[in-house]
């Protein structure tokens, strides 16, 4: 491991003055579940002679192990008191997934990577004495995710096709968050090639701010008179990529500003 800091919750691990470290004499190697394990269910034909694929899924979330102590840089007594003890307590051990980020020593491609995650600790001790901590970290998700991407486009000329480039490393498609201003009243149009995808809103009205929460796929309007389920179609716009493709290619009907803000999946392990 070469990490020697973490980021959760918005607070890092060396404002408590501690570290990653490694207790114990082991060859140093460290198994990790990185999650994204898929289970394969088949269905016999032809006697056995074959199987036929009939669904996937994901099983496990990634799960890791590490150990922090206090940083001898900057302790000379590195026994943990109960109060340092308890504010890492405090801080990790929540009954919530929250936002986990690992941090190098070097520029590393998993400095952009976060987790939704939560921890389960174990205390460790020489003759009674708190000098360690080890960490079981567990994700809500068999991915880890890319920081947020932000695409802003402001539309005047509607014959004019927009560029997303998925660099998810899911192939399938997400539901990004939008924020649209629509600039001329009609009937707005939103349609993806990749996914041939059409999101359609009836009767928009110029200065109206159109938000939609692409996770929990609810969309909402800044006038109390748009009612936005008779006027929507019920298509929530999507980005996707395919094994061999990840160009979205995105018409838009109406002139609008338009932001989109999605957090690609990163398949790899936190460590």
């Amino acid at each position: 491991m070469y990490a020697c800091d973490f980021e959760y919750d918005g607070h890092y691990l060396s404002d408590y003055g501690f570290i990653i470290c490694t207790f114990g004499t082991d060859s140093g190697t460290d198994n990790i579940n990185p999650g994204s394990v898929i289970t394969f269910n088949t269905v016999s034909k032809n006697a056995g002679k074959k199987y036929s694929l009939a669904g996937t899924r994901y099983e496990e979330c990634i799960q890791a192990d590490f150990e922090i102590c206090k940083n001898p840089e900057f302790h000379e007594d590195l026994s943990i008191t109960k109060e340092e003890y308890r504010n890492i307590m405090r801080w990790l051990n929540r009954r919530e997934f929250l936002r986990f980020r690992l941090l190098h020593d070097e520029a590393d491609t998993h400095n952009e990577f976060y987790y939704e995650a939560s921890f389960n600790i174990e205390k460790i001790e020489s003759d009674k004495i708190l000098y360690g901590m080890h960490l079981t970290l567990e994700t809500n998700s068999t991915f880890g995710y890319g920081m947020e991407q932000v695409i802003s486009w402001i539309i005047t000329d509607t014959s004019e096709k927009k560029i997303i480039n998925d660099i998810s490393d899911e192939i399938g498609h997400t539901y990004p968050s939008m924020r649209i201003t629509i600039n001329q009243s009609g009937t707005l149009s939103i349609y993806n090639e990749l996914e041939d995808c059409r999101m359609e809103i009836k009767n928009c009205a110029k200065g109206e701010v159109i938000e939609i929460d692409g996770e929990a796929q609810i969309i909402s309007s800044s006038l109390n008179s748009h009612h936005m389920y008779d006027d929507f179609n019920f298509e929530f716009f999507r980005i996707g990529n395919t094994f061999e493709n990840r160009i979205n290619k995105i018409s838009i009907s109406l002139p609008c500003k338009i932001e989109f803000r999605y957090s690609p999946i990163i398949k790899d392990s936190p460590f």
